[in-house]
């Protein structure tokens, strides 16, 4: 059976008899909330007009339910829709329009990314203060939306705090999102450090500015998954490293995760 909004609403009221206001969309690798209370989960393809997702480490799947049994419930998107896997941008936005059509008014967007600064290390975390868009322009869309100020400043700042009294290692920087699917080159790391970028992907961007221009709250973390500020981090990278590192930092990415929803 093929879910639309109204029919998705049914399952949600049949299995938690809530409405949920946060979703949470998880980048390449990164796992989080996997046991969650009263809910339940459906493929992407069994959404109306969802696409599969094809990248390795996108798991392509919706869960619902409450982090522990007295929390509100949460939507975990398991995966993401990418330009350059041939999408236009109205599928690489399906799962924002999806949750504002369902109610959600608070959006955490992560990611794996590459790092820009040499004393970073893979597994590192990055709550994202601001983002630089290199995804040029894309049709499809009937209006323009470009947040002047994409993430919301004062839910960041609670989050800094909560994650300093806590222990919980949070880096802070600028994301680049760049078309992909080819990682950069030397040169083009040198002028991404050089434009203000700390770390860089190829996802988020469009996603953060289609929230911000439905009225959302958007959070941002990246997973910084390699460094390659140097020819040999360079010629290192992989997608299966990127996937790897991801995993192993989702540990730290869930605790992160939880201690955001409770600071939104």
């Amino acid at each position: 059976m093929t879910h639309d909004v109204q029919s998705f609403k049914q399952v949600l009221q049949a299995s938690l008899g809530d409405t949920i206001d946060t979703a949470i969309i998880l980048g390449s690798g990164i796992r989080a909330f996997e046991n969650l209370f009263d809910g339940g989960q459906l493929p992407y393809q069994a959404l109306s007009e969802f696409p599969a997702a094809t990248v390795a480490g996108h798991a392509g799947v919706l869960s619902w339910g409450r982090p522990a049994s007295d929390e509100p419930a949460i939507f975990v998107a398991r995966g993401r829709f990418h330009l350059y896997e041939g999408h236009g941008l109205v599928d690489t936005l399906r799962l924002v329009e999806f949750f504002f059509a369902l109610g959600v008014t608070k959006l955490i967007i992560t990611n794996a990314a590459g790092g820009l600064r040499a004393d970073w290390r893979p597994g590192d975390l990055m709550l994202i203060e601001d983002q630089l868009n290199f995804q040029g322009l894309q049709a499809g869309l009937s209006q323009t939306f470009s947040p002047v100020t994409p993430f919301d400043g004062a839910w960041v700042e609670r989050l800094v705090k909560r994650c300093q009294t806590r222990g919980l290692p949070l880096r802070q920087g600028t994301y680049v999102g760049l078309l992909g699917p080819s990682y950069e080159t030397m040169a083009e790391n040198h002028f991404l450090i050089f434009a203000g970028a700390d770390a860089v992907g190829m996802s988020t961007v469009p996603e953060v500015a289609r929230a911000c221009s439905h009225g959302m709250r958007v959070l941002g973390i990246s997973c910084i998954t390699n460094v390659s500020v140097t020819p040999k981090g360079a010629a290192e990278t992989s997608h299966q490293e990127v996937v790897d590192v991801a995993k192993a930092a989702s540990e730290l990415m869930e605790q992160v995760l939880f201690e955001a929803i409770h600071a939104a």
